[in-house]
C-alpha cells in the first residue's frame, strides 16, 4: 500500500521542502511535476518529471503523474491526492489510517478483512477531507469553499484508471480554475463521493496571511499562479464549465 501527494509544484524549492517535509512524515509518498526537474533537491520527492513542451496545465500535469506511477513499478500505489505544494496533510493521521478508512468506506461501510484489501470497488471513490473551513460563512451560512469543490481530494486507484475513458481523474480541458469542481460533481454524479468533515488538510492559500514562520505563505498571488487568476482566465474557464454540466458533462464515463 502507498498512497501519493501528486502535484505540479512551481514553487522555489526552499519553500515547497516545508511543506513537503510534512507529507512524508505522515508517511505519503511525493510525486512533481517541475518545469525544470534539475532545480529540485535530490530526495525531497519520489518520483518527479516535467515535459519538453513545457507545463500543460493542472489537470493533464496530474493525470499524467498517476498514469505514471500506475503503469511503472508502483504497483501498490492505491491513492493519489491532488492538491497543491501550499497544502499540509491532516495532522492527526497517517496516509495508512486515512487509506485504511477510504477502502473500507467505498467497499460497502464496512469494516475490511485483509483479504479483502485487493478487491478493486475499495478504490473506486473519491474522498475530499473538509475540515480546513478557510472562508466559512461568505457563501452561506455553514458553507465554506472546500464543500463545494474537490480541492485536495484523494483519487482511488480504480477511479484514476478509469475515469474519462481512461484518461485518468480530472478533466484534461481545464487549465487550472474550475477542475476541481467539475471533479467533485462528476465523483457525486458515479456515486463515489464522500467528504470527511474531521479529517483537516489546510490550504495555505496566498489570501489567508501568514500563520506561523516556517512555512511561506505569500500575501499576494504569487508569480506562478498569475496567468490562473486572471479575470478572463475564470471567466473561460467557468463558460467551459457551465456548458460541459448542462450536458452531464461528456466523457467522463468509465471505461470497464
Amino acid at each position: 500500500m502507498s498512497v501519493w501527494l501528486t502535484i505540479p509544484s512551481a514553487r522555489p524549492p526552499e519553500e515547497a521542502a516545508p511543506i513537503l517535509k510534512l507529507w512524508r512524515e505522515r508517511g505519503y509518498k511525493i510525486a512533481l511535476w517541475r518545469d525544470n526537474i534539475a532545480d529540485f533537491p535530490f530526495g525531497a520527492a519520489d518520483f518527479i518529471r516535467s515535459d519538453p513542451d513545457g507545463y500543460p496545465g493542472y489537470a493533464v500535469a496530474v493525470n499524467t503523474l498517476i498514469s505514471d506511477l500506475i503503469r511503472t513499478e508502483h504497483a501498490q500505489a492505491e491513492w493519489f491526492i491532488a492538491a497543491g505544494d501550499d497544502t499540509e496533510p491532516d495532522p492527526y493521521r497517517t496516509a495508512e489510517e486515512i487509506c485504511d478508512g477510504c477502502k473500507a468506506y467505498f467497499n460497502g461501510y464496512h469494516l475490511l478483512e485483509a483479504s479483502d484489501y485487493d478487491n478493486p470497488l475499495t478504490t473506486f471513490g473519491v474522498m475530499q477531507p473538509t475540515g480546513d473551513r478557510w472562508h466559512e460563512g461568505v457563501g452561506g451560512f455553514g458553507n465554506a469553499p472546500i464543500d463545494r469543490v474537490a480541492g485536495s481530494a484523494w483519487y482511488g486507484r480504480e477511479y484514476c484508471r478509469r475515469m474519462y475513458g481512461g484518461q485518468g481523474p480530472l478533466f484534461p480541458g481545464y487549465r487550472h480554475m474550475f477542475v476541481d469542481e467539475e471533479a467533485q460533481e462528476v465523483a457525486i454524479k458515479m456515486g463515489v463521493f464522500w467528504q470527511r468533515r474531521d479529517l483537516v488538510q489546510k490550504h495555505r492559500h496566498w489570501g489567508r496571511g501568514a500563520t506561523d514562520k516556517t512555512i511561506v505563505t505569500h500575501p499576494r498571488i504569487p508569480p506562478h499562479l498569475e496567468q490562473w487568476n486572471t479575470p478572463e482566465h475564470w471567466r473561460q474557464a467557468k463558460l467551459l464549465f457551465e456548458s460541459r454540466k448542462a450536458a452531464a458533462f461528456p466523457g467522463h464515463e468509465p471505461i470497464p
